[in-house]
């Protein structure tokens, strides 16, 4: 069974809509409130507006595009586990570079070694709490 063509007349080359900042549903130029999100699509004129207007379509542009790199790169999947691996192999380094360093700085009653080993060992603790600990 052949496939369908598309009908053209179905997508104009000139689209009569606006945007809606705050959900991005395109909306018609007559309607005065988004028919998804309800908000108002009422343009007001000025700096301030502008530059408000402006922002909210840059986040939603960026948000638009963040959704897109999710969707088109598969290797993203393994980005959290790489990541879990990273913060497990820094934490365990630190604490065991910590661990060694304070029983060196014992050993030689050094006070500057025993500080200097203590941040590691609480960096490394801390490091591997956040990595077990979910907020």
């Amino acid at each position: 069974m052949p496939k369908p063509k598309k009908d053209s007349t179905l997508f104009p080359g000139e689209l009569d809509d606006k945007l809606c900042l705050n959900c991005g549903f395109p909306n018609r130029k007559s309607d005065r409130h988004c028919m998804y999100c309800k908000s108002s699509l009422f343009v007001e004129e000025g700096l301030v507006p502008w530059i408000r207007e402006t922002y909210y379509i840059l986040r939603w542009r960026w948000q638009l595009k963040q959704g897109r790199h999710r969707i088109d790169s598969p290797s993203e999947s393994y980005l959290p586990i790489l990541k879990l691996l990273g913060y497990c192999i820094v934490g365990l380094t630190l604490s065991t570079l910590g661990l060694y360093l304070f029983s060196e700085a014992l050993a030689d009653s050094s006070f500057s070694s025993g500080l200097i080993a203590s941040l590691f060992l609480y960096y490394g603790v801390l490091t591997l709490k956040s990595v077990f600990i979910k907020k």
